[in-house]
């Protein structure tokens, strides 16, 4: 397995790539969203809080790898062809910003109603007051729960795979399958440790970081 050890590692790393690729972009993409869909559930709009509410429930309702699927297999019927990678950037994060705007709505609801009168009595209007009073503290409470959303985004990512994205675990699956094909031992065990390992020094850290800051937020 020693003469095996540096082509394994570098396959598995060129899927980690590709992997985090898809986190990192998945991650810009449905941040923005989740925050507009938050304030949305705050607007004095009906129509624009239906929209929202409708569309955080509905997608937290559903699985992220059914998401992912649906925009996959949905794209072409609509004439929209896209490659694997673009189907799974796209499917995490309309997933992923339902997710995110529950927080938001979460860390918006949890500040003071007279916040929001004492803005109006300085003379601000609902959006004024929302963006330069509410938001700024809503944004403390906002960010440690957001941080582990992070987390969960980039462990919803090995679900690419099925859709045939060659991402960490899907690299991993092709390895063990070559082995299988060549030698007796597939060293799988092996192989899912790594990929077990990665994962870790990925997501372990953003989950001291989410703890720290909620630990912080409590102290204020």
């Amino acid at each position: 397995m020693n003469e095996l050890f540096l082509p394994i590692a570098s396959y598995l790393l060129r899927g980690f790539g590709i992997t985090l690729l898809i986190a990192i972009l998945s991650i810009a993409l449905a941040t923005p969203l989740g925050l507009v869909l938050g304030l949305m559930t705050q607007s004095q709009n009906r129509a624009s809080r239906l929209v929202a509410r409708n569309y955080i429930e509905a997608l937290r309702g559903i699985p992220s790898l059914m998401t992912l699927l649906f925009v996959f297999f949905a794209l072409p019927k609509f004439g929209i062809e896209t490659s694997p990678i673009a189907a799974s950037i796209l499917g995490l994060s309309v997933w992923s910003a339902a997710n995110i705007a529950e927080v938001a709505r979460g860390a918006l609801s949890s500040i003071a109603a007279g916040q929001t009168v004492a803005s109006r009595a300085l003379g601000m209007n609902q959006s004024q007051a929302l963006i330069w009073v509410i938001f700024p503290q809503a944004l403390r409470r906002f960010i440690p729960p957001y941080v582990s959303q992070l987390t969960l985004l980039i462990q919803a990512s090995t679900l690419t795979s099925v859709v045939g994205v060659t991402d960490l675990l899907g690299s991993a699956r092709q390895m063990i399958e070559r082995l299988a094909y060549v030698r007796a031992d597939s060293d799988a065990i092996m192989i899912y440790g790594c990929v077990m390992l990665l994962f870790f020094i990925v997501c372990f850290p953003l989950t001291l970081l989410a703890q720290a800051l909620e630990a912080r937020a409590r102290s204020e």
